[in-house]
């Protein structure tokens, strides 16, 4: 193991040591953090981690407090050490045997896996703050798809004093890495016989701990990633010099698997015996799978990237993403669909480097090509259409497995046009304020993603207290609801609501004064004015259109009082208009929205900003009706 020395005296951890500029704003502080990678062989390496971590809170308990390392058949734990010391300096606590728990690193009753974990911690609240914490151990890899990538400042509210990351190899031995985002560059050496690579970051201060708009954390936090070019697992062989080197890899690892029984192959041709286009062949095998199907996660082995066989998956009508995309493809291929299986990085706002090629996978889709179209297909829900990626897989890059090497594509991305959030509302207002409202919006896009969630996963009460908790009203009794999914080829969800909302109208004397922007989208004003970095607006929460109209039947013993509100902006962020129109007692109010999310320099906040103002006054303006008396 090769740790650089440092000074270990007790009172060298006495929090008064640290830079008063480093523990300012700071959950914790990483006094030290260095990791080696010491490459044996094309199928052997050696993890070693050390860290030295002083606490100050609660939430850096929660970041640091405990030591978590992953194992399986590939990998092997050892020499686990744990050091416990005061705000002096002064060790007061050694980790023992009982203080290292190993448990199963499944996270349902369905999952099938031999990944295991090991848990290491002096409990939780059991010091005074502020305390350091030490941990250190080694691990054997025999898994060299994989090398360590280094993020030394992945925690907003965490500083660094010092932290390294060292490659070790065999003289000569090739590899591959790239440095993002200011990373220092790598220092290399050659010592003993072996290469060495070297990159280390010091004293670096909590950079904004309450940033409303982060860059995602790949595209601001410095990073190196490491790859390798030849390497072996188990009985297999193979490199990720390219993209097309790892598409290969994928599709040799499960090359024959997709196999299906004739009686399933039978099966099949009589679900599409009546489809009039091979887009119809698609959706009607995509829905045939998820009837008679579900999602088990296995990880067996390589299992994480070799699928069980599709004739597995047919007789016993379970698998995990690889295995559930390899039967889907497998019966596709039966009806004569050119199709692919597509390797992704899933979750709400992920992203790979697509200008490093590497095992930054996670998940596996499928992907049918029809008539110069294309078809994805999330084979592990058994509700979603055909098509729709949404959040977990839309907007980014998926790598296409061929037998002579894919691709990277591009998937669906959803902008603002897309994901449409439509309400109508109709209010009876009484002459107290109160009112009953009878509400119905049509979401699409991104915008029905918590609306279908909440339809699928949840009973009528759970239903009613996710709406009640949403709907952006403070005081209301939900009288009625109801939540319709389309079953058109676009997913959107129908919500129809019947409140009692006390004060729908505020009354104050002889006046009324109504809001034009009842139930409509608020928007949050950051409490900072200048930025210095650039800012990012999630596309996943941004890229939206809203359309609102509110209709209000006034009583009549009340007369308008002020002129009607209308305003209308324009952005590099998107745009906003609003109106009203009364007549007959009846007081119609719209409103548009459109937000434009992504990365946006940091000259155009103060012009964010004035943005945000200007919606937040609009949305704020009233109408006043005063009673109409003799």
């Amino acid at each position: 193991m090769i740790i650089s020395s440092i000074v270990n005296a007790q009172s060298d951890l006495s929090v008064s040591k640290i830079k008063p500029d480093i523990v300012k704003e700071a959950d914790a502080v990483v006094r030290l953090s260095e990791t080696v990678w010491e490459i044996e062989s094309i199928g052997e390496a050696r993890l070693s981690e050390h860290s030295i971590v002083t606490i100050f809170n609660e939430r850096g308990e929660a970041l640091y407090g405990q030591l978590s390392i992953g194992y399986d058949k590939f990998t092997k734990i050892t020499d686990i050490n744990g050091k416990l010391y005061n705000a002096d300096g002064k060790l007061i606590k050694k980790l023992k045997n009982a203080d290292i728990q190993d448990f199963g690193y499944g996270l349902g009753s369905d999952d099938i896996t031999d990944a295991r974990i090991k848990t290491a911690g002096f409990g939780k609240k059991a010091y005074a703050y502020p305390y350091t914490i030490e941990f250190s151990y080694e691990s054997k890899k025999r898994n060299m798809m994989f090398y360590p990538s280094w993020m030394p400042l992945a925690d907003a509210s965490a500083a660094v004093e010092h932290a390294s990351y060292t490659i070790k190899t065999p003289a000569g031995f090739r590899f591959r890495y790239k440095e993002y985002n200011g990373v220092a560059a790598v220092v290399k050496k050659t010592e003993a016989g072996s290469d060495l690579y070297q990159w280390v970051m010091d004293n670096k201060p909590v950079v904004k701990k309450n940033d409303l708009y982060p860059l995602p954390l790949m595209d601001q936090s410095p990073l190196v990633m490491a790859a390798p070019t030849d390497f072996e697992i188990q009985d297999y062989q193979g490199n990720f010099n390219s993209w097309e080197d790892l598409s290969k890899f994928y599709y040799a690892l499960n090359a024959g698997r997709d196999a299906l029984p004739p009686a399933t192959v039978a099966e099949i041709k009589t679900v599409i015996k009546d489809a009039k286009s091979d887009r119809e062949k698609v959706e009607l095998i995509y829905k045939w799978m998820q009837a008679r199907s579900r999602y088990v996660s296995v990880q067996l082995g390589i299992g994480g990237w070799q699928t069980i066989d599709a004739t597995t998956v047919a007789g016993k009508g379970y698998g995990d993403c690889k295995a559930l995309t390899n039967f889907t493809l497998a019966a596709l291929r039966s009806a004569g669909i050119t199709c692919h299986a597509a390797l992704i990085r899933a979750g709400e706002e992920e992203k790979i480097k697509a200008d490093f090629p590497s095992s930054q996978f996670n998940h596996v889709i499928a992907c049918a090509i029809i008539a110069k179209d294309t078809v994805w297909l999330e084979c592990t829900d058994q509700t979603s259409r055909p098509n729709f990626m949404g959040t977990f897989t839309g907007g980014r890059h998926a790598l296409l497995v061929m037998p002579q090497g894919g691709k990277l594509v591009s998937t669906i991305d959803y902008k603002s046009p897309q994901n449409i959030r439509k309400s109508k509302a109709n209010v009876n207002l009484e002459e107290t304020g109160d009112g009953i409202v009878d509400v119905q919006v049509l979401y699409t896009g991104l915008q029905q993603e918590s609306r279908s969630s909440v339809l699928h996963n949840g009973n009528k009460e759970e239903q009613k207290k996710w709406l009640i908790n949403h709907i952006n009203l403070p005081s209301l009794d939900l009288q009625r609801f109801e939540l319709l999914e389309n079953k058109e080829q676009e997913p959107t969800i129908t919500e129809k609501l019947t409140l009692n909302v006390r004060n729908c109208a505020t009354k104050t004397g002889t006046r009324l004064f109504i809001k034009p922007s009842l139930l409509s989208r608020p928007f949050e004003l950051p409490a900072v004015s200048e930025r210095t970095s650039d800012f990012y607006l999630p596309l996943s929460e941004y890229n939206f259109t809203d359309l609102d109209t509110v209709s209000y039947q006034v009583p009549v013993t009340y007369k308008m009082e002020t002129t009607l509100p209308s305003a209308q902006i324009s952005s590099i962020f998107g745009s906003y208009e609003s109106r009203a129109v009364f007549e007959n007692n009846r007081l119609v109010c719209s409103r548009k929205v459109i937000m434009n999310g992504g990365r946006y320099d940091a000259k155009d906040f103060p012009a964010w900003l004035d943005f945000l103002k200007k919606i937040r006054k609009a949305d704020r303006a009233q109408v006043v009706f005063v009673e109409n008396k003799p």
